[in-house]
């Protein structure tokens, strides 16, 4: 039986963000990767005073969605994310349930926005992907500030980090695959 990781837009999340995120997943994960239909944002995740969605109820609404047959699903959002006790998550990932949120609304860098930004936005958004994937793989945080599994508060981490795992975190995807 093949891997499969479905990607599913929450929200109103422009088709080529998810575009984005197919290829580096599949290559990544060695899954084939299916689009999903959108779902609509869940009303109560909304935080009013925050302006700001709460990632784990997104991650609720999406364990609705999932398959048996998936060995994992990703939602995508376009609107800004929070955990309790932190400003905003680039996105959230929950081990046992096999699914994570990523959101797209802190990957670009609005103040310097050129065509040489959007290869960056392109490459921030697959980063973050590999990332929160790779959580559900019960991988952690790295202290390798090189490796995609490296905790990113900030766009320039995210840039340094890149894509790849560490040698460490690798080997560790593998025995999970």
């Amino acid at each position: 039986m093949s891997r499969i990781i479905a990607l599913v837009p929450v929200g109103m999340v422009p088709a080529e963000h998810i575009a984005l995120v197919e290829p580096s997943v599949a290559n990544t994960f060695a899954a084939d990767v299916v689009i999903l239909s959108d779902l609509p944002l869940p009303a109560d995740a909304h935080d009013r005073k925050r302006d700001q969605y709460l990632a784990r109820a997104i991650i609720d609404v999406l364990v609705l969605r999932k398959r048996s047959d998936w060995s994992r699903l990703l939602g995508i959002v376009a609107e800004d994310l929070y955990a309790p006790h932190l400003n905003f998550v680039f996105g959230e990932a929950d081990v046992e349930r096999g699914i994570a949120v990523l959101s797209t609304a802190r990957l670009r860098d609005e103040d310097h926005w050129n065509a040489r930004v959007d290869v960056q936005f392109r490459r921030r958004v697959a980063t973050e992907a590999i990332h929160e994937l790779g959580h559900t793989y019960r991988l952690g945080h790295c202290a390798n500030p090189r490796c995609v599994m490296w905790f990113s508060n900030t766009l320039s981490e995210t840039d340094r980090k890149g894509t790849d795992f560490c040698a460490a975190h690798q080997a560790e995807l593998a025995r999970h695959l």
